[in-house]
């Protein structure tokens, strides 16, 4: 039997399920599944993009991390959520897969920018 701390594996049918599930999800234009080098292991982007996010976000990724560990007391990134004008993108890393979601951020406020 597994602790309470025990992290779950993360088989090719566990990703496949998140991938499935994030994209029924509303305004979700792009998903990115990395494996925990930053590799990307299921993707809706073209090959080309799917690698330069993987590389830009797990690098902006590491850097948080390291700078949320600096921290007193240390804290643990279980999200980072990184805004524009056109999107919004959702990072959610574990140990094992890090879930990468471009959404669209379009909202009211933007609306009333717009011509």
């Amino acid at each position: 039997m597994q602790g309470a701390d025990a992290q779950p594996k993360r088989t090719q049918s566990y990703v496949n399920e998140a991938y499935r599930l994030v994209l029924e999800k509303p305004g979700v234009e792009e998903v990115l599944i990395m494996n925990h080098s930053g590799v990307p292991v299921k993707t809706s982007m073209s090959r080309q993009d799917a690698l330069q996010h993987a590389c830009l976000y797990d690098n902006f990724r590491e850097k948080t991390q390291a700078f949320l560990q600096k921290l007193e007391p240390p804290q643990t990134l279980t999200m980072l959520r990184v805004r524009t004008k056109l999107h919004e993108v959702l990072i959610t890393p574990d140990a094992k897969i890090t879930i990468l979601v471009v959404q669209n951020a379009k909202d009211a406020y933007m609306k009333s920018l717009d011509p």
